[in-house]
């Protein structure tokens, strides 16, 4: 990377413009979007974004839908949430 955009990281095309605040946020963004995550099927690093709000296990091949730039995963199903839904297991 060259020395012009050390500070701003991927944001140095938009230069002088938006404000500091805006860059810095988009950057944080920018950096929280090609991170990996860990696939709560298969329990490896290995979940991608493939478009907004989709996201796929490299390893395992599921695709999972969360939000539109980081991954979070689905809250786990208690027993007793189960059981009032009518499910046997």
């Amino acid at each position: 990377m060259s020395k012009r955009t050390k500070k701003v990281g991927a944001t140095g095309w938009m230069g002088p413009r938006y404000g500091i605040r805006i860059r810095r946020r988009v950057l944080e963004v920018d950096r929280a979007r090609s991170r990996a995550s860990a696939c709560p099927r298969c329990s490896t690093v290995t979940l991608q974004r493939v478009a907004s709000g989709i996201y796929e296990c490299r390893r395992c091949g599921t695709r999972f839908a969360s939000n539109a730039y980081v991954f979070q995963p689905p809250p786990a199903i208690t027993r007793a949430e189960k059981e009032a839904a009518g499910g046997n297991a």
